[in-house]
């Protein structure tokens, strides 16, 4: 385990620069700007580590320098003499771009900060093949959703904020983070959908404690809430790459597996449902549970159906997805205010309640 501290800004900065790689060819920012966010990044993680050691704890954030942060934990041996050295050349490449100023060749500062990359991306446990892969080109934009302390906004989700989603993707984390705190079940918050004007929706995703990895939600089964301007849905969800899993939650639902945990809600009287989803956030096809506790020729037919179209779809992003069971609270002038006043709660209740469907999948 690294000694090395990676709060969020710092992760969402190194997930940033790897966004940025990856679609380098619409880039259109100041030249070298690569080689500043690799340094910045080396700082802020430095900085960070640096408050959590005893000699710097009560120090300034803006008056620690950077040099003595590796010093210090070369001197207790806290990493080895190598990573000393090397975080001792990263420092000497951070002070001569950020404080001397000096121009160096180009291609060797794009080098070293590539390098510079590659260590904190290993230090971090951030897999950069598998990294490169989730991002997608809004998330230049938009990667950055995590918010520190002093940032957070106020976490309160009024009916307003479903006519203006990027207000209300700016509450998200705090949300997110709320909702978290009042689960009962082993699951962990996963990363906050990207968003961008033309974004249909927000997907606040929550995995299993067992996923590993950032990409838990994105090749696998979650549940979460979704925000659209219409409705509101709590549920069962899976990633654009979550072939496999959906396969083993259709195979289920048709062997009578889930038949347990669907009866325990459909015994709830609270509104669950089964739905289906195109163009990941939008909601259709509302039926009742019994409707698969049943069983009937028509709902094997359509589940063997269902199979068949995802196992056509391998290798293909999924943008739909059916029979997932959840609620939907649809937005009707009469009672929405109401319940967006409970909402969090509501939401945290329902997923420690759907807790054991996702269990059961993710155990398959």
């Amino acid at each position: 385990m690294s000694v090395l501290v990676f709060d969020p800004d710092s992760l969402g900065m190194i997930r940033y620069i790897l966004a940025t790689q990856r679609f380098e060819e619409y880039s259109v920012g100041p030249l070298g700007l690569n080689e500043y966010l690799c340094a910045l990044s080396l700082e802020r993680v430095l900085i960070q580590t640096g408050l959590k050691l005893p000699k710097f704890q009560k120090e300034n954030p803006q008056n620690i320098r950077l040099n003595e942060v590796v010093r210090f934990l070369d001197k207790k041996n806290l990493v080895s003499s190598a990573i000393a050295n090397k975080l001792g050349e990263f420092v000497d490449f951070y002070d001569s771009l950020m404080r001397t100023g000096s121009q160096a060749n180009a291609e060797k500062a794009d080098s070293k900060a590539q390098e510079i990359l590659d260590f904190l991306c290993t230090e971090a446990g951030i897999n950069q093949e598998e990294e490169l892969k989730t991002r997608a080109f809004q998330e230049i934009a938009t990667l950055r959703t995590e918010q520190s302390a002093e940032e957070m906004v106020k976490c309160e989700i009024v009916e307003s904020d479903f006519d203006d989603l990027d207000r209300l993707y700016k509450k998200c984390p705090c949300i997110q983070q709320e909702i978290e705190k009042r689960l009962t079940t082993p699951l962990k918050k996963a990363q906050i959908s990207s968003f961008s004007p033309n974004t249909g929706g927000i997907w606040l995703p929550f995995v299993t404690n067992e996923a590993s990895g950032n990409r838990g939600h994105i090749d696998g089964a979650s549940i979460g809430v979704t925000f659209t301007p219409i409705e509101i849905r709590i549920g069962l969800d899976f990633g654009n790459q979550a072939h496999k899993s959906r396969i083993k939650y259709y195979e289920m639902l048709l062997n009578g597996e889930l038949m347990n945990e669907l009866e325990l809600l459909n015994r709830k009287a609270t509104g669950y449902c089964l739905c289906d989803t195109f163009w990941y956030y939008h909601v259709r096809n509302i039926q009742s549970l019994q409707w698969c506790l049943t069983l009937y020729g028509g709902t094997r037919l359509s589940i063997e159906n269902a199979i068949e179209e995802t196992k056509q779809l391998e290798g293909i992003s999924l943008t739909a997805n059916k029979y997932l069971v959840g609620k939907v609270i649809k937005r009707r002038p009469e009672d929405f205010t109401y319940i967006t006043k409970g909402l969090i709660d509501e939401i945290s209740n329902d997923l420690n309640e759907l807790y054991p469907i996702l269990a059961r999948i993710d155990k398959m």
